[in-house]
């Protein structure tokens, strides 16, 4: 046994996991439960080729085999070796082949090993309750025993302490009790918690201030540990011009180590930028490459596939394979794509017209946040297009795009107000506002409904022909409309 653990761990001699297996392998048949345990663990997740440094060879990898890997827990188990009892208890749990799982087996194997007091134990049995897999125990139990397991010390249970706390699961919100054992566990090397460290920071958690140079800090630490994840945030980061000194290149480099790591949304990020020549040289064909390879895996990869097809951007124009793909990214909960196959399908474009089918998919896109769909959703209610009309329905869909920035909602939104509200000048002021400040303020649209506001809201008849002057064509019917509005109530 002091050899194959010498072995293994490279003590006083070379690493060496073949041979490390073959002595353990002697000692497990001969009983012993350390040797057992050990083999599970080779087993349960295989160990890759090793070069035996200074030997000149390699060490063969050792193959992930799950049935040897029970095999030889439930030995070590069986004779109250509690490391044993919680890999035994964890295999059992995993759904991997089929008639393999035995949660009830983990519940009890992690029971023995709890009465061992083994926090790896409780935390692998908070889980399965966090699941909803232990009759009769709820968050709040889960809750616990990762209390329990934090004050043993487990680094590991810090974390998912700190997650309970932050989203309120068995426990009451409490962020900064939450940030305080996040930073335990990501000090004690825990990366899943230096990531969500940097998502507190970068997206405002739980009330918690927005912090870029926080959160950037910790998505790096936890991307140069190989968080896949991690990597995509900081590189989103960079792209979207977030970073402290924002750069593409470290953009393209995270989202290549990522893609390399097999991270699905990595690849898509890099199709995205090859389209748009955002960070790499512009190559429609590679771009398409990367979506075909994880579109099972990425509503976006699919959703950008099926845009691919209906530009002809690295594949030729087939609106009816645009139209499959888009179909499938909708079905995927993608909210671009259920508004991009509504309008094919109310146009008749790569599929059957189907105006009252599009419909549903407008509204699904809105449901799932699409501010197109909103839009689109409420133009329907406002001119009653194959839905009642209905002005309130469309006012609350134009405000929630409107929200977005959707500039032609907004526009859309203060007609109806101006309509059907007439008296709400704090919500027009509101909105005025946002528009004057608005990149699409200059715009035809824009200008002439902020020309009608002077006029409405103000009495501002020179304000307002300045403005239709200025960014609005003489032979737009809408600006002339709203001009002779002006100009004919000024003359009285």
């Amino acid at each position: 046994m002091a050899l194959a653990e010498a072995l293994w761990r490279g003590q006083g001699t070379l690493p060496d996991p073949g041979a490390a297996l073959r002595w353990y392998e002697q000692a497990a048949l001969a009983g012993r439960p350390l040797a057992q345990a050990r083999l599970s663990a080779a087993y349960a997740v295989g160990v890759p080729e090793t070069n035996v440094a200074g030997k000149g060879r390699q060490s063969p990898p050792i193959l992930r085999d799950r049935v040897k890997a029970r095999h030889w827990a439930r030995k070590a188990a069986e004779q109250d070796y509690v490391e044993a009892q919680v890999l035994l208890a964890w295999l059992l749990s995993l759904d991997e082949e089929e008639g393999t799982r035995d949660v009830a087996g983990a519940i009890e194997w992690y029971g023995r090993a709890l009465d061992q007091g083994s926090s790896a134990a409780m935390i692998g049995l908070a889980g399965l309750i966090s699941a909803g897999e232990v009759p009769g125990q709820g968050p709040e139990d889960a809750f616990q025993l990762y209390r329990q397991a934090a004050e043993q010390g487990n680094k590991t249970a810090f974390y998912h302490l700190g997650g309970c706390l932050l989203w309120g699961t068995g426990v009451a919100v409490d962020p900064k009790e939450a940030q305080r054992w996040l930073l335990r566990a990501a000090d004690g090397g825990i990366i899943g918690a230096m990531r969500v460290l940097g998502l507190i920071h970068l997206r405002g958690v739980a009330g918690m201030p927005v912090d870029m140079a926080q959160a950037e800090t910790w998505l790096r630490r936890a991307a140069i540990k190989g968080d896949r994840e991690s990597m995509v945030l900081l590189a989103d980061m960079h792209a979207n011009g977030k970073a402290m000194i924002a750069n593409q290149a470290e953009a393209i480099l995270w989202y290549v180590t990522a893609s390399d790591a097999g991270h699905a949304r990595a690849k898509t990020a890099l199709g995205k930028a090859h389209l748009t020549g955002k960070g790499v040289l512009v190559d429609h064909d590679r771009a398409v490459a990367y979506f075909e390879e994880v579109a099972d895996d990425d509503p976006e990869a699919r959703f950008q596939l099926g845009l691919c097809y209906l530009l002809g951007q690295g594949a030729p124009v087939n609106q009816t394979v645009a139209a499959q793909h888009l179909l499938k990214a909708a079905e995927q909960q993608h909210p671009d794509a259920a508004y991009n196959y509504g309008a094919l399908l109310y146009n008749g474009i790569g599929v059957p017209q189907d105006r009252q089918a599009a419909l549903s998919f407008y509204n699904a896109a809105a449901e799932l946040g699409s501010a197109s769909g909103q839009y689109r959703m409420g133009y329907a209610y406002a001119q009653g297009q194959e839905v009642p009309e209905d002005p309130d329905r469309a006012i609350e869909l134009f405000t929630a795009a409107a929200e977005q920035e959707h500039h032609i909602a907004q526009v859309n939104l203060v007609r109806m107000l101006l309509k059907h509200r007439p008296r709400n000048r704090a919500a027009l002021e509101k909105w005025r506002e946002r528009m004057q400040v608005s990149t699409h303020a200059s715009t035809a649209e824009t200008a002439t409904i902020l020309a009608e506001l002077a006029w409405r809201l103000d009495y501002d008849a020179q304000e307002a022909l300045t403005l239709l002057r200025k960014f609005v064509s003489a032979n737009d019917p809408l600006g002339q409309y709203v001009r002779d509005m002006i100009t004919g109530k000024a003359a009285q």
